[in-house]
């Protein structure tokens, strides 16, 4: 901090983090990041404001809603935020496996030999065929 050892105005510490000053203010209006005090009418933020921050966005960047992330900063124990986390990673898990899915199916479409995957790939085609079901024949 600098040379008065006051905490640091709402600019320093958007720029820190990467942020609009209006991210913060809503953040604080939500309860997320709260300005540790006010000089003369304007947010001043102490370190452990400002490392808590570093923490919202560190969920934020792992996929939470702020809800969520209200939800932890606010668990009364560590089975309340776990099961919070819990569900995140069960939905990254199958967010994943989506992906990986669809990457093995441009992978293939990009390895058929012939002008169209929709009507000449046979890889591309019993995909299609696995999604329509039994009975749901070409043409």
């Amino acid at each position: 901090m600098g040379n008065s050892e006051l905490p640091s105005t709402i600019g320093g510490v958007a720029a820190l983090a990467g942020v609009a000053t209006s991210t913060l203010r809503y953040y604080d209006r939500r309860g997320l990041v709260c300005a540790d005090e006010r000089v003369s009418g304007q947010r001043r933020y102490g370190p452990a404001t400002i490392r808590r921050l570093a923490f919202v966005q560190m969920l934020q960047d792992a996929g939470l809603s702020l809800d969520d992330i209200q939800g932890i900063l606010d668990a009364e124990d560590n089975s309340a935020w776990k099961a919070i986390a819990t569900e995140r990673l069960e939905r990254l898990n199958d967010e994943i496996a989506q992906l990986e899915h669809a990457r093995e199916l441009l992978t293939a479409a990009l390895l058929c030999r012939f002008d169209h995957p929709l009507d000449e790939c046979r890889i591309m085609n019993d995909e299609i065929d696995r999604r329509l079901g039994p009975g749901a024949g070409r043409g």
